[in-house]
């Protein structure tokens, strides 16, 4: 059996699905799909089907390690700034191992930088092949490197997705949530400098007084100052949430009505989309996965930091049940359409068996 070893930074929890799918895949096809990252996110539940192994950055030890597995193909799911992505990249040309990096083709939250620009396009230079997140990142690419390029849709693994029974009446009740209409926040607070942009959420929701309406607030890096200027009479926080058959987290995405995210979207978009909940967020340093978002057919974008905008479209969605319920069929229907994990995986497979002709 051949061998892909896929060589990461921080294993989030989110990857887990979606790396034990490519396992499933992979060993269809023939491949055997190996994973190893400096570390594993805290908090994971999920079980592993994949060989996994944490080992710290040194490009001594993952030298040895792939002299140990000898892959047959090695993708690289690394930042620029992490120590072993040059000289990883560099060996494995030498040692005439096939190399593929998997990138969004650029460092989007500075995309202008022209010495980031140099780093990334020598990078795409080593490389045997390219993945990107979407098509959209191709103005990234030199031309002369496109024809490395396949495109794999960012997105989540939703076969692992539960069946939620209950009703969202009987999801309030068991979550002690008196809410009517819900927005919810979901994700990482303290990364990027706040680039997701809670407070602007919360203090929309300090703008609002009718207590049928409440906003919902999972994830982590939630602190002292986010508490202070919370609305504690219609917004929520429920902490950080990784339960094992994901049943908890899904139970609040079904409970609620939309999904808010001011800033950085990310895979929460995705998620959102499964549960048919319409997204409203801001323009401005958005992630590859704003592409799934159509203005006025599955969800709004505003102007960015406009505040006041996005408080009109909150209210506007929680008053029109109709509408809401429409975008919310299209943004399931789309999500199918443009970010299935079988359509992830045909990105990563191509470009794999473009290297091993």
């Amino acid at each position: 059996m051949k061998k892909i070893l896929l060589i990461s930074n921080r294993l989030m929890h989110y990857r887990v699905g979606v790396y034990n799918y490519f396992h499933d895949r992979f060993k269809e096809q023939g491949y055997s799909f190996i994973v190893r990252a400096n570390e594993m996110q805290r908090g994971n539940a999920q079980s592993l089907k994949f060989d996994f192994r944490e080992l710290p950055f040194n490009f001594f030890l993952y030298k040895d390690e792939v002299i140990k597995i000898r892959p047959d193909i090695v993708i690289l799911f690394l930042h620029l700034k992490d120590p072993v992505t040059f000289p990883l990249l560099y060996w494995l040309r030498i040692a005439k191992i096939p190399v593929i990096y998997w990138t969004k083709g650029m460092n989007l939250d500075d995309p202008n930088n022209h010495i980031r620009r140099i780093l990334f396009h020598h990078a795409h230079n080593l490389a045997n092949g390219i993945i990107l997140y979407s098509e959209h990142e191709l103005p990234f690419i030199q031309q002369k490197n496109r024809k490395k390029i396949t495109v794999a849709n960012n997105t989540l693994n939703y076969l692992d997705f539960p069946d939620i029974d209950e009703t969202k009446e009987m999801i309030k009740q068991e979550l002690n949530i008196r809410f009517k209409k819900i927005a919810l926040f979901t994700g990482r607070m303290d990364v990027g400098g706040g680039r997701k942009k809670v407070d602007h959420a919360i203090r929309l929701f300090r703008q609002l007084d009718n207590p049928d309406y409440g906003l919902v607030i999972v994830g982590s890096g939630f602190n002292h100052d986010h508490q202070k200027i919370m609305n504690h009479k219609n917004t929520v926080y429920l902490g950080e949430i990784h339960d094992i058959s994901n049943i908890l987290i899904s139970k609040i995405f079904k409970m609620s009505d939309l999904f808010l995210m001011p800033g950085h979207v990310g895979l929460g978009l995705n998620q959102a989309f499964y549960w048919k909940l319409p997204v409203l967020t801001e323009e401005g340093g958005q992630p590859p996965e704003i592409h799934y978002l159509v203005n006025g057919r599955n969800g709004y974008i505003v102007g960015e930091n406009d505040i006041g905008a996005l408080k009109e479209k909150v209210i506007y969605l929680f008053d029109h049940d109709q509408e809401r319920e429409r975008l919310g069929r299209n943004a399931k229907e789309d999500l199918l359409k443009k970010a299935s994990i079988e359509n992830m995986f045909d990105g990563f497979l191509s470009n794999i068996e473009l290297r091993m002709k």
